[in-house]
């Protein structure tokens, strides 16, 4: 890290990557999980920036996100893309790796992301998914990156529990 003139040695690297699997969720992740559990019409799948490696440990690993790892039917990350979101082709990737058509606008609009990264949000409308944004704080939606519809959630929620109603009324 020359940068800030720090050197980590192998075994704090690795030391930081367990403590990655140990994260704390917040507290409506649990709950909102197992309410997906009886939800067969939704299709929920992880998607992240992270490599399918870390990404998967976490999930696999983390004492509050393991034992709700079942209810996820895939982990879709971005590195096959060699992009990161908010990039099109990260969520057309997506759309193919759960057996939708990324150039069929009905495919597009069928499929909810969700999540409390307003740049995530404004990538995934951009292309026609739908959009919850998990807004925890309460400030409401201030994003102004793209215009118009397609640049708002097409929800916004306070908490991941509200999301299981939303998705579930639209599919």
């Amino acid at each position: 890290m020359s940068e800030s003139q720090v050197e980590l040695q192998e075994k704090d690297l690795e030391e930081l990557m367990r403590a990655y699997d140990s994260l704390s969720t917040f507290p409506d992740v649990g709950p909102a999980l197992s309410a997906l559990k009886d939800k067969h019409n939704i299709y929920p799948v992880v998607f992240s920036n992270g490599t399918h490696s870390m990404v998967s440990s976490s999930v696999h690993n983390s004492p509050d996100l393991k034992p709700h790892s079942s209810v996820f039917k895939d982990i879709v990350v971005v590195e096959e893309v060699k992009k990161f979101k908010p990039a099109p082709e990260v969520y057309q990737h997506l759309a193919r790796k759960v057996g939708k058509d990324p150039k069929n606008q009905k495919d597009m609009a069928s499929m909810w992301l969700v999540s409390g990264n307003p740049f995530d949000v404004v990538g995934a409308r951009a292309v026609g998914m739908q959009a919850a944004w998990v807004d925890r704080a309460g400030n409401g939606w201030q994003d102004g990156l793209y215009p118009g519809e397609q640049g708002h959630p097409t929800v916004i929620v306070k908490s991941l529990e509200e999301v299981v109603d939303a998705v579930s009324k639209s599919t």
